[in-house]
């Protein structure tokens, strides 16, 4: 798991919650408290250790913590990454290149183990964008929580509908992504 996942982790708990929670999911989590750096890699249990200490911490279900999560983390990562995001488009545009512009290009400059979800994307019309997410991990919900927060960020009014999901027998989990027209259609 790339360490900037790991770092808006630690912001989302330390900003939701606090400090001392951080340090008790930790704990929860049997792990040792630790600094995350961004551009470091970790082992993907830590994240899943994490959040299943946070699910019995917090009482929250896993995939609305995981959503809620991913809406945070939009801004940390567009801030990160967003010399590979063209300042012309919208948030379907982001949604519909994220694989070719910005997954690829992290791909080619890693060395390491670190892999980010595949994402399939296609243009269904002008309003709307299929993306297929695949990944060992299953964190499809925090994958819709970062769709939901490019409509945040890009004050979009889209339309987040998820058609399968891994969780449930599929091969990968699929959403249609639709921008609300001006009368809410």
């Amino acid at each position: 798991m790339h360490g900037i996942i790991l770092k808006g982790l630690k912001d989302f708990v330390t900003e939701e919650y606090d400090e001392e929670t951080w340090t008790a999911l930790h704990e929860a989590a049997g792990l040792r408290t630790r600094l995350y750096v961004p551009v470091t890699e970790y082992p993907d249990e830590i994240v899943l250790e994490l959040v299943d200490a946070a699910t019995d911490l917090t009482g929250l279900e896993e995939e609305a913590l995981l959503a809620a999560f991913g809406r945070f983390l939009v801004p940390h990562l567009l801030s990160t990454y967003g010399v590979h995001v063209d300042r012309e488009w919208t948030g379907l545009e982001l949604i519909a290149n994220v694989e070719t512009y910005i997954h690829e290009a992290l791909r080619a400059k890693q060395t390491g183990e670190f892999t980010p979800p595949e994402l399939r994307t296609r243009r269904v019309d002008d309003r709307r964008v299929a993306l297929a997410y695949e990944s060992d991990r299953g964190l499809c919900a925090l994958a819709r929580g970062l769709l939901e927060g490019i409509a945040d960020y890009y004050d979009e009014p889209l339309h987040i509908e998820q058609r399968r999901c891994m969780h449930e027998g599929a091969d990968c989990c699929v959403f249609v992504v639709t921008r609300r027209r001006a009368d809410g259609a």
